[in-house]
């Protein structure tokens, strides 16, 4: 488990920095009560040197020798080596035990009469050390156990909200991606926690349009596929005249070239949405592009009794796929088209807004009521079902501009009042 291999990481450095510090702690306590010691032995040589005093050229301890710190012992002897006078300040004979020991010379007119030779019994400094040593022995397993508990506890709470995110994913399934872990906080797990629900409503929101995407797609296709089958049914049920035969293989191959346009159309949208639909992009020049389409879409223009022209305000070049923008130009025309009444008029305009180029496809139709605006790109969304049905419309044109605009790196809007027409506007940013 993740806890207890944390738990453990963090024991075993604390381990070693424990030890460390307690080695550390140790020997510079031990070193520090010999230098001490060695300190005070050096310091009562120096007072005792000062008090010698000489008869006849032999030393001997002068007042104040008999004032030794409790626990030392000084002797005086000889150049020779005997022992001359000695003072002793121990209480009682101390055990065996080691013994810090200091000789010094003594000297009188640069002549020396003998050595002064100071101890002290080292038992207070081993005691100390002993008492110190098992103080760590003590503390630092007992440390070691209370900071494992701890770990523990603590690397459980900050680990509780992973081990939620883990049930949740564990219970999330296609049928239901609903649910959400809902987690509270800025640190990093409910920075993951908020993340992972983020990635869930992405998901749940892939899911849901492509079930919506997958009925529309059913319920269109089904549509055409019934007529046809109707259509073959009432042509098998009785003999017909060849006028006949031929007015409903007529029908039958404008149905079948509506289905065409309809699986084409599902076709790019399902690749768009893969990834797998690459634009050729090149340099184009907006203004010819445009004259092009408009010539292309004249002559529908004229059979539907609606004036199309264009107009170039200022010439713009983009970086883009020729024969993706002409579709889009050419679906936004035809839905300018299909909207307008006789009498009416269909205007391309092309202009620049800062580094874009812009080309608005403006119509004196019928217009699109407010309700109805935000969903006008939406797959399959119709203002007017039956209208659009009848007119050979599949409710996926829209859909497809907006994707073409966007993968060029555009965008595309629409405004609209109803019986005062429809401006659609696209944005593509310019080449230079």
């Amino acid at each position: 488990m993740i806890r207890v291999r944390l738990t453990a990481w963090y024991v075993g450095l604390l381990a070693l920095i424990l030890t460390a510090f307690s080695a550390f702690l140790y020997f510079s306590f031990a070193q520090g009560l010999h230098d001490e010691l060695n300190h005070s032995l050096a310091s009562e040589a120096q007072r005792l040197i000062a008090n010698i005093e000489l008869e006849s050229g032999v030393p001997q301890f002068g007042e104040g020798s008999d004032t030794l710190p409790p626990g030392m012992l000084a002797t005086l002897t000889d150049s020779a080596g005997a022992v001359l006078d000695t003072t002793d300040s121990r209480l009682s004979e101390p055990p065996a035990s080691g013994w810090a020991v200091l000789n010094v010379p003594v000297e009188r007119d640069d002549l020396v009469h003998g050595t002064l030779t100071i101890a002290r019994s080292t038992a207070d400094v081993q005691a100390a050390t002993r008492q110190l040593l098992l103080l760590i022995l003590l503390a630092v397993p007992l440390t070691l156990a209370l900071a494992s508990a701890g770990g523990l506890f603590l690397a459980g709470r900050a680990l509780a909200p992973i081990d939620r995110i883990t049930r949740t994913a564990a219970s999330i399934s296609v049928d239901d991606l609903s649910r959400r872990l809902g987690a509270r906080g800025t640190d990093e797990v409910g920075r993951l926690a908020h993340t992972f629900d983020d990635m869930l409503a992405r998901i749940e929101h892939a899911f849901q349009r492509q079930r919506q995407f997958t009925s529309d797609a059913s319920h269109e296709l089904r549509t055409p596929l019934t007529l046809l089958t109707s259509q073959i049914d009432v042509a098998l049920a009785r003999r017909r005249t060849a006028a006949d035969y031929e007015r409903i293989l007529r029908s039958l191959r404008a149905d079948t070239a509506r289905m065409s346009q309809l699986v084409g159309e599902l076709l790019t949208l399902a690749r768009a949405d893969a990834g797998q639909q690459l634009l050729s992009t090149e340099p184009l020049d907006l203004g010819a592009l445009v004259h092009s389409v408009v010539d292309t879409m004249q002559p529908l223009a004229e059979r539907r009794g609606v004036q199309l022209s264009h107009a170039v305000e200022i010439p713009s070049s983009v970086h883009g796929d020729q024969t993706r923008l002409s579709q889009l130009l050419i679906n936004l025309v035809d839905n300018g088209l299909r909207y307008t009444p006789r009498g009416g008029m269909v205007t391309v305009g092309i202009g620049q807004e800062d580094s874009s180029a812009v080309v608005h496809v403006r119509d004196t139709g019928v217009g699109i009521a407010a309700e109805h605006l935000p969903h006008v790109f939406e797959r399959f969304y119709r203002v007017d079902a039956a209208r659009a049905r009848a007119d050979g419309g599949s409710g996926l044109g829209l859909a497809i501009c907006r994707w073409i605009a966007e993968a060029h790196g555009g965008s595309l809007a629409v405004r609209s009042e109803l019986q005062r027409g429809s401006t659609f506007t696209l944005r593509l940013p310019r080449f230079t």
